[in-house]
């Protein structure tokens, strides 16, 4: 399954630090969430398109990790 297209999400009652997902739609037509918005990883939702959804955790968590240890 290919991630088709990424919207960053606002959640309804959600505290700050929760309030925003990414949410994918899949060539397979379901949505999944796809992991939480950080504020201090850069990660452009287009940036995900045409990835498996493993490859889009993957990456995200490259980012990650490169932020920690400052290397972004």
């Amino acid at each position: 399954m290919l991630i088709e297209s990424v919207e960053l999400v606002a959640l309804p009652n959600a505290p700050i630090w929760q309030e925003k997902v990414y949410r994918a739609h899949l060539d397979s037509g379901e949505d999944v969430v796809l992991f939480q918005h950080h504020w201090d990883v850069k990660l452009p939702p287009e940036s995900l398109i045409g990835m498996t959804l493993e490859e889009a955790w993957r990456k995200r968590t490259e980012r990650m990790l490169a932020a920690a240890t400052g290397h972004h």
